[in-house]
């Protein structure tokens, strides 16, 4: 465990090295487009034709990247959605022994049970934290 940060800063490192070999070879890779186009056009007008490409190229990768970010926000979906059923099944059986129990509570101590929710209705409505609390653990 006392390796951990050794180990991210290593990792960062080499994330840090990779990135900046991946930018110089980008880098090289439209220098040489640009000496590529310069035996066909003019200097100004292969900057401009290499810069559109380059352009291109990066709408293009950035919509690719979107699709496959879709393709596999729509795969972990369905996913969820098979898992879904025990996950229900689960969660249905939990709140009917939770209900039971909470039934035998109330039938045994009725008076408790009163002052129990007067006492939680109160603290709701008098602590503002409290109710955003409940309301954000109640929606998610």
């Amino acid at each position: 465990m006392r390796d951990l940060p050794i180990r991210i800063a290593i990792a960062a490192a080499a994330l840090l090295v990779v990135a900046t070999g991946i930018v110089v070879a980008l880098v090289f890779l439209c220098l040489a487009l640009y000496a590529a186009l310069l035996l066909w056009l003019p200097p100004v007008w292969a900057a401009l034709a290499a810069a559109g490409i380059v352009f291109v190229l990066s709408l293009l990768t950035a919509r690719l990247a979107g699709l496959l970010s879709r393709a596999v926000r729509q795969s972990a979906k369905k996913r969820r959605a098979k898992q879904g059923g025990s996950a229900n099944i689960f969660t249905a059986e939990l709140g009917r022994v939770l209900g039971e129990d909470a039934q035998s509570f109330i039938v045994d101590r009725p008076v408790l049970s009163l002052l129990l929710a007067l006492l939680g209705g109160f603290a709701v409505g008098a602590n503002p934290k409290l109710r955003a609390f409940l309301e954000t653990f109640l929606k998610s």
